[in-house]
């Protein structure tokens, strides 16, 4: 027989479901549930820092070895283990002082909002080492802007104009990649500031680059020189880095069709709008440790 309940500790991975049920028996006042609920956020928090530490380093991402996706995926997963095992004991302190604030909300629910970590902010899970992307230049400001819960037909005229212009070249990616169209518009969308912040060229003209993608040492394309925001131990940073330049926007959805069934595995065929974002965000197509709640905002506007 099955054991009534399983340590979020004996899981491999940060899980969000199990993130969910502990944080309805927190919410009960289950004190069993209190205390999971506090060491899985430090270990959520533990991980970050490792997965910002892995942003330093020396090897070669187009190595056959360490380079590889392969590797890069067993080393993920080994940080988010040993990010369990530094909690297991005393850690950091961050489980029992949010634990404190746990048993302070129950004695006096009016003291401010639920502090428990929400399930649609999503795991903060180590990216892989040299993934092909970056932040575009959309700030929190805009991104929170961008996603004001809304439905599609009230978006502003100009976002309106922005989908239906890139609408065909979305169906085509997403046809490849086997996900609705509004996960491909939307992944644009964000990345772009609705096509208002699309990376520019040295003399001013379009890159056609929606989705932040760089260039790396493969890349035979043009290249446009942006400072972009990279997040490092959860504080963004300003950075200049080079990102690809396309000819054309059906190249720009094409190449981006291509990075995602190269290195976002996980992310393909994908018909939950929350599978599609993390696997984005876990296999380290961003920096930023929200970006996949984010984007799932955004997708679940537009769907």
């Amino acid at each position: 027989m099955m054991p009534a309940t399983t340590s979020l500790a004996d899981k491999l991975a940060f899980d969000v479901q199990g993130a969910d049920a502990l944080r309805a028996k927190a919410r009960a006042g289950d004190a069993a549930a209190l205390s999971s609920t506090a060491h899985e956020f430090e270990a959520m928090v533990v991980n970050m820092m490792l997965k910002s530490m892995r942003q330093t380093h020396f090897d070669d991402q187009n190595d056959e070895l360490f380079g590889s996706q392969t590797m890069q995926l067993y080393r993920d997963m080994l940080d988010q283990q040993w990010s369990r095992k530094v909690t297991e004991s005393r850690g950091f302190g961050f489980a029992d002082m949010l634990l404190r604030q746990f048993k302070a909300q129950q004695t006096n629910p009016a003291a401010g909002a639920d502090v428990v970590p929400q399930s649609d902010a999503g795991p903060i899970a180590a990216p892989l080492s040299g993934a092909v992307r970056a932040d575009s230049a959309v700030t929190a400001k805009n991104v929170a802007d961008s996603t004001t819960p809304s439905v599609a037909a009230d978006l502003p005229e100009a976002q309106c104009q922005f989908l239906q212009r890139m609408r065909p070249y979305a169906d085509a990616a997403a046809q490849r990649l086997g996900v609705p169209t509004e996960y491909v518009l939307a992944h644009a969308a964000l990345e772009s500031g609705w096509g208002q912040r699309e990376i520019k060229q040295a003399d001013g003209s379009p890159s056609h680059n929606l989705f932040g993608i760089k260039a790396g040492k493969g890349w035979q394309g043009g290249i446009a020189q942006v400072q972009t925001t990279e997040y490092q131990y959860g504080i963004p940073v300003k950075k200049q880095e080079p990102f690809r330049a396309y000819g054309s926007y059906a190249q720009a959805f094409d190449d981006y069709a291509n990075l995602l069934e190269r290195r976002y595995p996980g992310a393909i065929g994908q018909a939950d709008t929350v599978a599609f974002s993390q696997g984005l965000q876990q296999a380290g197509y961003a920096s930023d440790p929200a970006y996949g709640a984010k984007l799932n905002r955004l997708i679940r506007q537009l769907a």
